[in-house]
């Protein structure tokens, strides 16, 4: 076979390759925050202090500067009611495994089932954000428990940007902003046999990461990159942001699980493993708007200090038809009673959420019930669940 010949085979078999190789949507880099989710979703226009590492960067130089020393979230992919209702069963009697395998087969049929956690630090303020934060997120679906498979995903993100105010007349200012991500993230892909085994120690209070042990990992880089501006106008902020601009690729090696923690103990780092991946995952870009009522109550905001909310994401996948209208509507709003308390409610995606909490010096505890839709028409794949967040902040 001649040279010429041999690059047109090349060519050929590239094309084919690539024709054949998919993209696969990695989830993004942000931990389900009850007092985001409590509100709908919301925030793009009104993001400040920590939230501003995964709603807009603009929100950098909002404040003049917030350091949280630490906090931790956790949250689970579930029925609320339904897990309150095992919770008094099991108080009142001890539930039995059967009565432990209906609960789950009920919410992997469903929504899925799931657990994760997030910890983290940062400082924002006075246009700088500098932050890490450790992601932990897992969901397991399937037609029947017995047919479940699912995914687990383990982030550490380091986050460094800058915002910039500008004022452009009396009483009107905008942020610009921008941010870097660089990622280290851990991709279990969980077969059905994994699923199971998970699921059966979770029930059983076992070793989940032992049950995990033989199925395949993907770990590798990532860099995303977000900008936004937010414009302050009186009691109207508007708020555009562009998370994960272009796309955020991972570069993916693969290896079993119990090689990556055996290396991992040993030497302190990850094994080669095997990078000749035809499908490229990626974290979507996500451009959204957003628009925020906060009214100034004078004497009487430290009595109640409300605020609403009205956001829509992915209007890319708007414009292309991805998404519907109704599943990218996010509509919310806050309460802050006596300078201490709040309560708030919203509408995610079509469904209804709420929340509250505590904010005292030094201490944020935060909840929410929340809905999301993961499929195209609302009430397509609806996933429930509720959180919680402690969060140690001067």
């Amino acid at each position: 076979m001649s040279n010429r010949a041999r690059l047109v085979a090349l060519i050929l078999l590239t094309a084919v390759g690539t024709a054949y190789a998919a993209q696969v949507a990695e989830i993004p880099f942000a931990p389900i925050t009850p007092s985001i989710i409590a509100q709908g979703g919301t925030g793009v226009a009104s993001a400040q202090g920590w939230d501003s590492f995964f709603l807009n960067p603009a929100g950098f130089s909002r404040s003049n500067g917030s350091l949280t020393i630490a906090t931790s979230g956790l949250w689970a992919y579930l029925r609320p009611d339904q897990a309150l209702s095992m919770g008094v069963k099991a108080l009142s009697t001890r539930p039995s495994p059967a009565d432990y395998a209906s609960f789950l087969a009920s919410q992997v049929t469903g929504g899925g089932f799931g657990l994760g956690s997030s910890v983290g630090t940062g400082y924002v303020g006075n246009g700088l954000g500098l932050g890490v934060g450790l992601i932990v997120d897992s969901l397991a679906h399937g037609p029947t428990l017995l047919g479940a498979t699912g995914d687990l995903t383990g982030t550490i993100g380091f986050i460094g940007g800058m915002s910039v105010p500008l004022s452009l007349a009396p009483g009107l200012t905008v942020h610009v902003g921008g941010a870097v991500r660089p990622m280290i993230r851990i991709h279990v892909l969980m077969d059905n046999a994994a699923t199971l085994g998970a699921l059966g120690a979770i029930a059983s209070g076992g070793d989940v990461f032992a049950a995990l042990n033989s199925a395949s990992a993907l770990y590798g880089v990532g860099i995303g990159v977000d900008v936004g501006t937010i414009l302050e106008a009186g009691w109207f902020t508007f708020g555009i942001a562009c998370r994960d601009l272009g796309g955020t690729q991972f570069r993916y090696s693969e290896n079993a699980l119990a090689s990556l923690e055996q290396s991992f103990s040993s030497q302190g780092k990850l094994p080669a493993g095997t990078a000749s991946l035809s499908d490229s995952y990626v974290i979507p870009m996500d451009l959204g708007v957003g628009v925020t009522l906060h009214p100034d109550l004078g004497r009487f905001s430290g009595w109640i200090d409300p605020s609403l909310s009205l956001d829509l994401d992915d209007l890319t996948g708007l414009i292309s038809g991805a998404r519907t209208v109704w599943t990218a509507l996010h509509v919310g709003g806050q309460a802050r009673l006596l300078s201490l308390f709040f309560v708030q409610a919203g509408v995610n995606q079509g469904y209804f959420t709420a929340g509250g909490g505590l904010k005292i010096p030094l201490l944020d505890v935060s909840f929410a019930v929340f809905t999301q839709e993961l499929g195209y028409y609302v009430q397509d794949w609806p996933r429930a669940g509720a959180t919680l967040d402690v969060s140690i902040r001067l």
